[in-house]
């Protein structure tokens, strides 16, 4: 075993988990604003912000779910319009955090 230090300051962790006949955050769209997320997060935050896809956060009835560390907190009832408004919240949660 070995451990390795992340060198971001947050993570988000993006629901992206896909039931065979019931809703899920997968169907609602979550591959695609886990994508831009990423390249964005890639591209533009210096690996300051790290987006993982995750299983199931137990959210999926609530629209599409992320979760945020270390603030350990949801957002909730995401939809792909959000994505502007996610970016510029953790683009001011990293802000906080810097100072």
């Amino acid at each position: 075993m070995k451990d390795e230090k992340l060198n971001s300051t947050i993570e988000v962790f993006v629901c992206n988990h896909k039931r065979d006949g019931d809703e899920s955050c997968f169907d609602k769209g979550a591959k695609e604003l886990t994508d831009n997320l990423k390249k964005w997060a890639k591209e533009e935050m210096q690996k300051e912000i790290k987006v993982f896809r995750s299983g199931c956060l137990g959210k999926c009835s609530e629209g599409i779910a992320i979760t945020c560390f270390p603030q350990k907190k949801y957002i909730l009832d995401v939809k792909l319009d959000d994505c502007e408004e996610i970016k510029k919240g953790l683009k001011e949660a990293l802000q906080k955090l810097k100072t």
